[in-house]
């Protein structure tokens, strides 16, 4: 399942019109909107196959969380300011 985020937009209810009277009531927000995930690709399978893909992209992940802290590390290890010229 691939999925991506996205940004839902409220929306509002318009208050019916009235023919006599000085008040109006202020239009209603119905949807408040808001942010989330939805599912782009969705696929069925099997169990095993299921626990093959996850692995793999646990694997990846932290492949790649190695590899940020391999580049702090030697973001942090570069010397600044050093005068031996």
């Amino acid at each position: 399942m691939a999925s991506r985020p996205k940004e839902y937009r409220g929306s509002v209810e318009v208050a019916p019109r009235r023919r006599f009277g000085r008040f109006r009531e202020a239009p209603k927000q119905r949807d408040r909107g808001g942010r989330g995930h939805e599912i782009v690709k969705e696929m069925s399978v099997c169990s095993m196959c299921a626990e093959a893909h996850r692995d793999k992209q646990l694997a990846i992940e932290e492949a790649a969380k190695a590899a940020a802290a391999q580049a702090a590390v030697e973001e942090s290890d570069d010397s600044y300011g050093d005068d031996d010229e």
